[in-house]
């Protein structure tokens, strides 16, 4: 996005009649009595538990939303109001640079054209969920005018089903591609068949960031030790942010009765339960992303391309981005997008790139998130997904009847068989553009295995139980891209429920929060091998010898108390920040290095406890805390150079245990990282979950009124 600071720096020094000019059409408030006045036609209340967790009540399913949206703007307006911006594709108006390079990728995607054509014929009860949830946002900024961004108001339903026309295909690496594609990392692994190639962040605030992962898990009646149907809901995701984890429960009258947790800006509950059915969600990510080389007729001012042996015209599309430079000035740049038959292009210094992703212009994915949380049974849930709106991300289910299940959800493109897919594709061949996906019953699909236990921890769709009853890989074909690695958390499952025949509630919880890492792991098997090669020549003095007999001693455990840990997750740190392909790439000699002279600079001494430096943090509170990158306890952590502190940032965050009795009866509890206050730092809730979090407790999730009311600390409603 150089060109636009570029821009932005010849305008100061030329036009600086410009400020006066942004300063005179800065946009102001519209009124806002409208929005508080819309407000009225909505009946909820809202009732807020000891923990802080809204518990909303509405007549009807708008009315419930109407208040998830409100309680959430009360503990993270902020992140949703970025969101919101982010999805218009005008987060830059309020962060400037930076912010620019997602404006473009909203525009890429063609994200408003999609809104745009198709909202209206979305199903009417869908339009009002989030119609609702947008009216819940503007009577919140209305109450809060001094918290309002001038281009935020109003937010419309259209913002909402924006929001998932954007974010979904995020997760399964859309972006990734898109910024390895920018700089020329893609062309370069394609050209030169690296085996490593770096991750490109392609959001506003976002840092290259290590993989993360999700687990979710289901046991059977017949598999546990009193009968009960058992889920864990345990998505990895960063503690802050656009895609932090946030709890509540909605009750409608006539409707919605779920719990779980959703993301800032979603109206429903994403992974949770209701009375009868729970999910969880992990990430995929399949082959979902075709990228193309185009034959152009110039390539520094491309018109045409070629198709078929015939030139054809670029459609183009302009991308409005206005970008904060200081103050109220704002510059306003109109960038051209290149359409073909493939879809956008891409001008680079290496050529010019068309791009197809699954999910291109999909409007529907809010629509199949509100079936699937009023699914009551499992032929209902199931057939949510046959909406095919939903781009990937797997779901491990479990009902009151005692089924459960693993779906490998994904849009599959159908794509012609005998190419090799993989890699960037000639673009002058239209065989190879396809527009169909295969429907679900496609998809690889475990339900209700003889092990009565089906698991996933971003690992191969077939490897999703134990023995009979996984899908067959010889039934998919290679075109379609499908993942066949392994996790370390992936192995722990398999050896911790292996050896239990009968697994009872306090089994699941120790094996959820288990701290190992499996010896057949990646990284470990590298590990040993160091190890048993001994240290290198040049490393063979102290304090390097002392440190590898340390490190020599360590039982692969990440528990806050281990004394060699923290010395074996600073060494694996960076072989773990890109999972394999970094595995490959680095050499753990200079990283064992690196560690012991760290731990020695900060800490004097690499023998310290691992919690010692793996720190659980928010606002003044630190806590030391198990676990690390890959264990089923998984914290992800920032290295502090300064103090030789991993900071954690990402992987376990909302927690969650759903349990159906031999009755079919539900209950759950579950845990955040800090609490329900997201970004008020004067409330009990900010960091009240904190210890739990740490101590591997839980709370109740309370599913009765008047439990709530026993244990409440506030209660109110928004619209009166």
């Amino acid at each position: 996005m150089g060109f636009l600071k570029r821009c932005c720096l010849a305008v100061i020094i030329t036009l600086p009649v410009a400020y006066f000019v942004a300063w005179m059409t800065y946009p102001s408030l519209p009124d806002l009595l409208p929005f508080q006045t819309a407000a009225k036609k909505y009946d909820v209340e809202i009732l807020r538990d000891e923990y802080g967790v809204p518990h909303i009540y509405g007549k009807n399913d708008t009315d419930t939303v109407f208040g998830l949206a409100y309680a959430h703007a009360e503990d993270d307006f902020a992140t949703i109001q970025d969101v919101i911006l982010a999805t218009r594709g005008n987060i830059a108006a309020e962060k400037g640079f930076d912010a620019a390079k997602t404006d473009f990728l909203i525009n890429f995607m063609g994200v408003s054209e999609a809104i745009t054509a198709k909202y209206s014929s979305l199903p009417e009860d869908t339009r009002q969920i989030a119609e609702a949830y947008a009216d819940g946002l503007n009577l919140y900024a209305a109450k809060h005018p001094d918290v309002i961004s001038p281009w935020l108001l109003p937010v419309k339903g259209q913002d909402i089903i924006a929001g998932f026309t954007f974010k979904t295909p995020l997760f399964y690496g859309f972006d990734q591609v898109m910024g390895e594609l920018f700089s020329g990392e893609l062309v370069k692994e394609h050209r030169e068949q690296m085996s490593n190639s770096g991750q490109t962040a392609f959001l506003w605030g976002q840092e290259d960031a290590l993989p993360t992962g999700s687990q979710g898990i289901a046991v059977a009646p017949h598999r546990s030790d009193d009968g009960h149907t058992r889920l864990l809901v345990n998505s990895h995701q960063p503690l802050t942010g656009p895609v932090a984890w946030y709890e509540a429960r909605l009750k409608s009258e006539n409707g919605l009765d779920i719990a779980g947790s959703t993301f800032p800006g979603a109206p429903l509950i994403i992974h949770g339960h209701n009375q009868n059915v729970g999910w969880s969600n992990t990430v995929n990510k399949p082959d979902l992303v075709d990228v193309y080389e185009l034959a152009v007729d110039d390539l520094e001012n491309p018109t045409k391309y070629l198709l078929d042996g015939e030139w054809l015209d670029f459609d183009i599309r302009t991308a409005p981005i206005v970008v904060k430079v200081f103050g109220h000035f704002r510059l306003s740049v109109n960038k051209e997008i290149l359409i073909s038959k493939h879809g956008p292009a891409l001008q680079t210094d290496d050529g010019v790139f068309a791009v197809r992703w699954a999910g291109m212009g999909e409007v529907r994915t809010l629509d199949f998130l509100y079936r699937i949380n009023q699914a009551e049974n499992l032929d209902e849930f199931i057939s949510a997904f046959d909406i095919m709106a939903m781009p990937s991300i797997n779901y491990v289910y479990a009902d009151s009847k005692g089924n459960i299940g693993h779906l490998y959800n994904a849009m599959m493109p159908k794509r012609e068989v005998t190419t090799d897919w993989q890699g960037i594709l000639p673009g002058d061949d239209s065989t190879l553009i396809w527009s169909d996906y295969w429907p679900v019953s496609k998809i690889p699909h475990t339900q209700n295995p003889p092990s009565g236990m089906v698991y996933n921890a971003n690992n191969s769709p077939f490897n999703a139980s134990e023995g009979d009853g996984e899908p067959d890989i010889k039934n998919f074909p290679a075109s379609m891209g499908l993942e066949m690695q392994w996790t370390n958390r992936a192995r722990r499952i398999e050896e911790l429920f292996k050896s239990d025949p009968s697994i009872s509630a306090q089994d699941f919880h120790q094996y959820k929060f288990d701290t190992r890492y499996s010896e057949h792991s990646d990284v470990i098997v590298k590990l040993k091998q160091f190890l048993e090669q001994g240290l290198p020549e040049g490393l063979q003095q102290e304090p390097y010898i002392s440190a590898f007999d340390h490190l020599q001693q360590w039982n692969l455990d990440t528990d806050k108390n281990n004394r060699q840990a923290a010395l074996a997750i600073l060494t694996l740190q960076e072989s773990l920040k890109y999972g394999k392909k970094g595995n490959e790439a680095v050499n753990i000699a200079t990283e064992f290095v690196k560690a012991v002279d760290l731990l020695l600079e900060t800490h004097a001494t690499v023998d310290i406890p691992y919690g010692q430096i793996n720190r659980h943090v928010r606002g003044n509170k630190s806590l030391p805390i198990s676990g690390g990158p890959d264990v089923l306890r998984a914290v992800y952590g920032d290295l502090q150079e300064d103090s030789g502190i991993l900071k954690n940032r990402a992987g376990d965050s909302y927690v969650m245990f759903v349990e159906w009795d031999e009755h079919g009866k539900v209950n759950s509890s579950s845990v955040h990282n800090f609490g329900s206050a997201t970004l008020d730092q004067a409330s009990a809730h900010y960091d009240d979950q904190m210890e739990l979090f740490t101590d591997h407790d839980l709370k109740p999730v309370r599913l009765s009124k008047a439990d709530i009311e026993n244990h409440l600390s506030r209660r109110y409603r928004p619209q009166d």
